[in-house]
């Protein structure tokens, strides 16, 4: 009997101990995938859809992820001006704007230049699916391997959109990485495996090893897997070591 016959379903999953609001999520988001390496200095942003009029909880500029508390996000409007908050944005608030108003799944839209991951955009390389949980990227990577300069305004951001098309784990060539997830707990939860399959790939290119994929057949299950308890149990315990050592990121 295969997995895809037999799926396994946890009897409970261990909680966080706390209740969250989605600025609590979005500020544990920062900081976890800072703890990761996910991040360039202060470089980077992320939004989540915070209403029905295409407002977005949006990344303060000028904070490091490993700074950002619940109360630093900032409330954007789509055409990128502060609503709320006392930091600015970044001025490529627009990397985001059109993905979050034709995708209703992404409500949540990570992207910065980690290491591995800007590597491989140096190289116009997608990561591979060599391991299980790359499976959960299965039919949706995208390679952007046109570079267009900064995303500034409205036009660059429905290209940008147009490029990425229904992919959750996104290579931009000469720039670095999106990831798009339905939720903050998804999104952190893609965001760690796409930098983890990054990593693999580009130390096997680097190392001139000759890798193997997991066969398409096989994937759908896995996919289906990796999205579904592995992702609670992930965030679960990804947030309880957060607030042992940082719990001011709830403030």
């Amino acid at each position: 009997m295969n997995a895809s016959e037999s799926p396994f379903k946890p009897r409970a999953i261990a909680p966080i101990g706390v209740e969250l609001n989605e600025r609590q999520k979005l500020a544990c988001l920062h900081r976890i995938l800072a703890r990761l390496g996910f991040n360039e200095n202060m470089a980077g942003h992320v939004t989540m859809a915070a209403d029905d009029e295409g407002n977005l909880w949006a990344s303060p500029w000028g904070l490091w992820w490993d700074e950002v508390r619940a109360h630093d996000l900032c409330l954007v409007s789509p055409e990128g001006e502060v609503l709320e908050g006392r930091w600015d944005v970044s001025p490529a608030i627009f990397v985001h704007t059109e993905l979050h108003r034709r995708r209703p799944d992404a409500r949540v839209v990570v992207h910065n230049h980690p290491y591995h991951a800007t590597l491989l955009a140096t190289m116009g390389r997608l990561p591979e699916i060599t391991h299980q949980a790359a499976c959960m990227f299965d039919d949706a990577l995208a390679l952007v391997d046109e570079y267009q300069g900064q995303v500034l305004d409205r036009e660059a951001s429905s290209w940008l959109a147009e490029r990425v098309g229904t992919a959750d784990g996104v290579i931009l060539v000469s720039h670095g990485a999106l990831v798009i997830g339905a939720s903050a707990e998804e999104a952190t939860y893609r965001a760690a495996t796409f930098d983890r399959m990054c990593r693999l790939t580009a130390d096997a290119l680097l190392g001139a090893h000759e890798t193997r994929e997991i066969a398409p057949e096989l994937r759908a299950s896995l996919r289906a897997a990796f999205r579904t308890h592995a992702l609670d149990a992930y965030w679960n315990g990804a947030v309880r070591q957060l607030l042992r050592d940082d719990p001011d990121v709830l403030d």
